[in-house]
């Protein structure tokens, strides 16, 4: 009987390990801590790179656990101009940030990837002015975090607006810009 008694504390001890740190290791596994919105397809602009230390990705999975993959760096390209033709945002630690697709107007062997907005810089830029927006990539690099989180829950994604370009919430309220 205290061989059975034995026998049963040893099973059950084993079922509550295998039970409260199985899952924990399988779900952090699982899940890469990336999501994003939906991809637009947006007008063409031309740009430079700005941040020589950036990558280009390629998106694979599904929207609620992406996978970034490196397939370019930056720092190969200084002298090239890229056009944007998708718009995307996605989420890392809680937090917002516009990606473009971007391909190489020059004809190299490569195909293009997504670029943080903030690694590439407009060609040509206009600041706003009385009765207009400033072009969205200056717009967009004066918000801060909780900006840039609300700019997501605004637009699913990156809405466009009349002219094929990203849209700006027309508020200018203080919490949203650095």
């Amino acid at each position: 009987m205290k061989k059975l008694n034995q026998v049963v504390v040893a099973l059950m001890a084993v079922g509550m390990l295998g039970g409260t740190v199985m899952p924990a290791v399988t779900a952090s596994a699982a899940s890469t801590g990336y999501s994003r919105n939906r991809k637009i397809s947006t007008r063409h602009a031309t740009y430079r790179v700005k941040n020589t230390k950036g990558k280009t990705y390629t998106i694979t999975g599904p929207a609620k656990n992406v996978k970034l993959k490196t397939n370019h760096y930056l720092k190969n390209y200084k002298k090239n101009k890229w056009t944007r033709t998708k718009i995307t945002q996605i989420k890392h630690n809680g937090n917002w940030l516009v990606y473009y697709y971007m391909k190489p107007v020059t004809k190299k062997k490569h195909t293009g990837g997504w670029v943080k907005l903030t690694d590439m810089k407009p060609v040509k830029t206009f600041k706003a002015g009385p009765h207009n927006y400033a072009d969205f990539d200056t717009w967009y690099r004066t918000l801060n975090t909780n900006g840039r989180n609300y700019y997501s829950g605004r637009t699913d994604g990156g809405a466009l607006d009349g002219n094929g370009d990203p849209f700006q919430f027309p508020e200018v309220h203080g919490d949203y810009f650095k």
